[in-house]
């Protein structure tokens, strides 16, 4: 017996253990790394669309804010819609009352914000060469709340380079006819009753500023307190319409031939409000825009829309006819 328990107990050798026998291999951990990846590239781009979808419908809600805004100014001033922006006379004139204190030349956002409720500044100036707490001057101010900037150009906080814009041109072009004469505004006052289709009449929409006539591949990123022509949001806060007479009529770069135009920043298509306080989105066709062969947005477009009588016109200024 001895014998054989030695003979059986010498032909089952003792098992060494390397390692956790739990582990991946190579092989394993390669196909996890593959299948993470190819998931994250399935998720990353809808996550990304979902969330532009969402700045979409916020930067809506702020239109739908605004337009409620619109409504109240209007009846309380006499049925008189805001104007685009208050002309520069001198360094502290014209000077309003908004929301949070005395503001110099105010924009249209600016100017309806005391019916919000929610001021646009927190430390309006009266005066163009004051300072604000942030080294700004009283005309070039950044908006701090979120209710005047759109949620998908976020940084574009300065009142002049704005990321929405009014149709100034038929509601409130408050430019002045003669400087010598501090009441001859262009076409303002703008009265409700003019308005005849008010739920096809552009009131304020998206806006990329004056780079609007340059081919998409010459315009530039935004910037604050710049004056360049060929960067998104110059001059944002005047929005133009599709048609603009380039010799009798008005557009936002008086010199120059500067013209603005709708951004359609959210997938293709541009948030609209409607002078009858309606807000949803338009493609750059269907508000009538048309582009040059560049691609820039050019002069002989449709201003159905715009006018406020579905008829297609420019607005001229009839000291100019």
């Amino acid at each position: 017996m001895t014998t054989d328990v030695h003979r059986c107990s010498a032909v089952v050798p003792a098992r060494r253990f390397t390692g956790d026998a739990s582990a991946f291999t190579l092989v394993e951990l390669l196909v996890v790394i593959s299948i993470v990846t190819l998931l994250l590239a399935i998720l990353v781009p809808a996550l990304s669309t979902a969330r532009q979808q969402a700045r979409g419908v916020k930067c809506r809600a702020h239109l739908h804010g605004l337009g409620n805004a619109l409504t109240i100014y209007t009846v309380e001033n006499r049925d008189v819609f805001v104007p685009g922006r208050m002309p520069k006379v001198d360094n502290c004139n014209w000077v309003s009352q908004i929301a949070g204190g005395l503001k110099y030349r105010p924009t249209f956002l600016a100017m309806m914000s005391a019916k919000i409720g929610i001021p646009p500044f927190d430390d309006p100036k009266a005066c163009e060469n004051e300072l604000d707490r942030h080294g700004n001057h009283g005309d070039r101010q950044d908006y701090v709340s979120p209710v005047y900037v759109c949620p998908q150009v976020s940084k574009w906080t300065d009142e002049r380079n704005g990321s929405y814009g009014y149709n100034y041109q038929f509601l409130g072009n408050s430019r002045l006819r003669d400087t010598a004469d501090l009441h001859s505004f262009k076409n303002w006052p703008v009265i409700a009753t003019r308005i005849r289709v008010p739920s096809d009449t552009v009131a304020v929409a998206d806006s990329m500023g004056t780079a609007a006539a340059y081919p998409p591949n010459a315009r530039h990123e935004y910037q604050g307190k710049s004056r360049d022509a060929d960067r998104y949001g110059n001059e944002g806060f005047n929005l133009d319409p599709p048609r603009v007479d380039p010799v009798d009529g008005e557009m936002t770069g008086l010199e120059g031939g500067h013209r603005t135009a709708v951004h359609t920043r959210h997938r293709g298509v541009g948030n609209v409000l409607w002078v009858d306080g309606h807000a949803d989105v338009r493609t750059e066709k269907q508000l009538g825009y048309v582009n040059n062969p560049d691609g820039g947005i050019g002069f002989e477009g449709r201003n159905f829309l715009w006018s406020g009588t579905r008829r297609d016109e420019p607005w001229i200024d009839p000291a100019r006819r």
